[in-house]
């Protein structure tokens, strides 16, 4: 691989060939990361958004609500007055069209192809042809994508999304057109329906520099303003914005209430911000979703409410995108920051960051509509490394290379040390009894009965959109009175008690018609 290489120099000449060559790449390393280990979900927040996959799939933007809705209380899912998932819509719908071509994992090898083509292609937009297609080959090669991100549950979206923005910028900054406009206002759609907080941060310094564009002293014509840029723009925000009120309205009630606020209102205690005060104390039904409110995200809550202990767990993100391998060229960071435009993307970048010291929680997609620009940080400290010489050589080059085929390198070596890591016991136990029972003739109802020392991270208790068709019901026991009325509703389906503490987690299929006895049901206590 080399600058001089005609054959690189022809894939980069030809840009649509280098978005797509860097596509393809990486959607067949997805699925070669696949095929090594095929992702169990084992998170709350992927069987959530597998949940928003199977409601879309189905024509509906919602579902009703059950009528033993308390025995399907379950984590980051509404149960009133719908039965959804509590996320926004765009990663749903991507798992979706992957559902309704044959499986959920085809929308995350969709979004991840996506969003390494649109870096290749906001790249392009800032840098020479041949260090884009450098770019788009260590997104496409990175690992962290490739391995950490191939499950339901990812910032694939946000990443695809931001890498519109951040690419329509400096072309509309040279000649406004319809086409980059359109991208411009489809990256903002999808990321105000993947991270609406983050991806709104990321999308101010772009509307501040488009606005001093349209009104600065070189300023185009009021008429060209208006037809290529702000026509465009507002038309498909518009439609955007009346789709997602209509959404809000259909799961929540309220055209201004997101299902995830409507959640938090509902079930968490600490808020969403850290210098926001806790919650009143929410009713809870159940123990362990007692456990995790009140236990796991509250302690997570107290832990970073100290901005040097925020920042420590937050730093991970940063270092999530940008490995030990890529930060070797930003050692010439200094002299990049010479570039205006180098500027803006580590303010940029910064402005995210410092925003995320403030939000709960600690997950690298929090900050992917900025990761393309992590990535032009990268390749513009390449473009600094490959000016390098040493004795009339060209030593720049020769490490440049070295970085590629170390991250491709990289990538090999991980994918035998990924298919090594096999999921947590429960959850391919849990797949297993899936898998069983959904070859047993009948349909069933699995009622769930864990130990008091149960991990509520360790849940079992996630359905299908339609809960009556669904050949397998995953329920919470409840105590003998309540099981008895689930059982009496689901009559005729086989009855199940799943003891998920057991070692192995043990079904027992009821044989007479009483529940069957065993571990006290999970039921909150004040």
């Amino acid at each position: 691989m080399s600058w001089r290489n005609r054959a690189w120099q022809d894939a980069a000449r030809h840009r649509k060939l280098a978005v797509l060559l860097t596509g393809f790449l990486a959607f067949t390393l997805s699925v070669a990361v696949t095929a090594v280990r095929v992702p169990v979900p084992r998170l709350h927040d992927e069987f959530s958004y597998l949940l928003a996959a199977d409601t879309f799939s189905h024509g509906r933007l919602t579902n009703p609500p059950h009528p033993m809705w308390v025995h399907f209380e379950t984590f980051h899912v509404l149960q009133q007055p719908t039965y959804a998932s509590k996320y926004p819509p765009a990663q749903g719908l991507f798992l979706a069209l992957g559902q309704r071509l044959g499986h959920p994992i085809i929308g995350v090898w969709l979004t991840g192809a996506l969003a390494a083509a649109a870096c290749c292609w906001m790249l392009q937009a800032w840098v020479p042809g041949r260090y884009a297609l450098l770019g788009g080959l260590l997104v496409a090669f990175h690992h962290g994508l490739r391995f950490y991100w191939n499950d339901y549950w990812n910032g694939s979206v946000a990443m695809f999304g931001g890498a519109l923005v951040f690419g329509a910028l400096p072309r509309l900054q040279r000649r406004l057109q319809t086409g980059p406009a359109l991208a411009l206002a489809f990256g903002i759609v999808l990321l105000a329906n993947s991270r609406p907080f983050f991806g709104l941060l990321a999308c101010l310094p772009v509307a501040a520099s488009l606005f001093s564009r349209i009104i600065g002293r070189r300023r185009p014509p009021l008429t060209i303003s208006l037809r290529k840029l702000v026509i465009p723009v507002v038309s498909l925000l518009s439609l955007a914005a009346a789709g997602m009120a209509y959404y809000n309205a259909r799961l929540t009630g309220d055209a201004l209430t997101l299902p995830y606020q409507l959640h938090n209102a509902t079930y968490s205690y600490t808020p969403h911000f850290l210098w926001q005060k806790p919650a009143p104390l929410p009713a809870y039904r159940h123990a362990e979703m007692r456990k995790f409110y009140l236990g796991w995200q509250a302690d997570a809550y107290a832990a970073q409410q100290s901005l040097w202990e925020s920042f420590k767990r937050k730093r991970e993100t940063l270092y999530f995108f940008v490995t030990p391998l890529l930060v070797l060229p930003l050692v010439t960071f200094p002299w990049m920051l010479r570039s205006r435009r180098t500027r803006f993307a580590a303010g940029t970048v910064l402005l995210l960051f410092a925003a995320s010291l403030f939000v709960s929680g600690t997950h690298p997609h929090y900050i992917a509509p900025v990761a393309p620009l992590l990535f032009l940080l990268v390749v513009n400290g390449l473009r600094q490394v490959d000016l390098w010489r040493w004795r009339g050589r060209a030593l720049g080059h020769g490490l440049v290379v070295a970085v590629a085929v170390l991250q491709i390198l990289a990538f090999c070596v991980a994918l035998p040390l990924y298919a090594a890591d096999v999921p947590p016991a429960w959850a391919t136990e849990r797949a297993r009894v899936r898998t069983e029972l959904m070859t047993t003739p009948g349909r069933h109802l699995v009622i769930v009965r864990y130990d008091p020392e149960h991990s509520p991270h360790e849940e079992w208790v996630y359905n299908k959109a339609d809960i009556d068709a669904a050949r397998v019901v995953w329920a919470r026991s409840m105590g003998e009175e309540l099981d008895r009325e689930l059982i009496r509703y689901f009559a005729g389906r086989r009855i199940w008690y799943l003891y998920a503490d057991r070692q192995p987690p043990e079904l027992i299929e009821q044989t007479g018609e009483s529940p069957a006895p065993g571990a006290a049901p999970g039921v909150a206590r004040d």
